[in-house]
């Protein structure tokens, strides 16, 4: 059987070590667990071009803390997500979390002034707040939903960020509505184009599995396909409260499809 791949052409795969790590905590952390947990051949069979490179790959994860292993009756080991393991899981893996939370009608609001000459610690500051889904109203003007203040706390007394940066809270952002804040905050026109493009390719490959008999092999290799392929469409998706959702927004479409599409494997399996 071959499968429909995901592809768009703002996107490229993860490299390697990041993809190796996250491949495996997000299949672990969902409906997959109930076939990765069967043993470690149904991954490294399928994922890794021999054993070698399966048991280095999980020495890297038992050495962060990432990953738990044990084993029962001297069958092959099973794979268990250790606390560490599920903290480090994206939150597009569980997204209605935050789909769901009531917004307190509060914008945060960070900005910073870092000189030319600190260019190391506001390109690291920028990279923390992009992982922490801010949006980015001007180079030094990011905001955010969320209620971030703990976090700041934690970065000002690990980087003294409050000597270059401050937080505010405010109703509205630069006189905007909210609509036209998220809008410029985040870039969702390139997130529609995304996230449909998943959506078509989901389609395509439902109609693949549901009119064929895949073999086993041919499965979880739909199922890492589709994981990384989702992974992809979701990356740059903020997770904003729904009453923030643009009218056009597909990001809840997207997980809808790809649960849609977890559950038929299992179905095979």
């Amino acid at each position: 059987m071959k499968w429909e791949p995901f592809h768009h052409p703002d996107l490229s795969l993860p490299v390697v070590q990041r993809r190796t790590r996250d491949e495996l905590l997000t299949l672990l952390s969902g409906t997959a667990a109930m076939v990765l947990s069967q043993g470690a051949s149904e991954i490294y069979g399928h994922c890794y071009p021999n054993r070698r490179a399966y048991d280095a790959s999980l020495n890297r994860l038992r050495k962060n803390g990432l990953l738990a292993i044990s084993k029962k009756d001297g069958s092959l080991p099973t794979l268990q997500l250790t606390t560490e393991g599920n903290a480090m899981i994206p939150d597009y893996c569980n997204p209605n979390r935050f789909w769901q939370t009531r917004w307190n009608k509060w914008w945060y609001v960070l900005m910073f002034d870092v000189p030319e000459t600190n260019r190391s610690y506001r390109d690291t500051l920028r990279q923390f707040l992009k992982k922490r889904s801010f949006g980015c109203l001007q180079r030094s003007v990011w905001v955010t939903p969320r209620d971030v203040r703990p976090e700041y706390d934690d970065l000002d007394r690990g980087a003294s960020v409050d000597s270059v940066a401050f937080l505010f809270e405010a109703r509205t952002v630069l006189g905007h509505g909210n609509q036209s804040v998220v809008r410029e905050a985040w870039n969702f026109t390139l997130l529609e184009t995304i996230q449909d493009c998943y959506i078509q390719n989901v389609g395509e490959n439902l109609t693949k599995l549901e009119s064929s008999s895949p073999s086993r092999i041919e499965l979880i290799q739909l199922l890492r396909m589709d994981n990384l392929a989702y992974a992809q469409a979701m990356s740059l998706d903020p997770l904003l409260p729904e009453e923030l959702h643009p009218s056009n927004y597909l990001g809840m479409k997207a997980y809808k499809q790809h649960e849609k599409l977890t559950a038929g494997i299992m179905e095979f399996l």
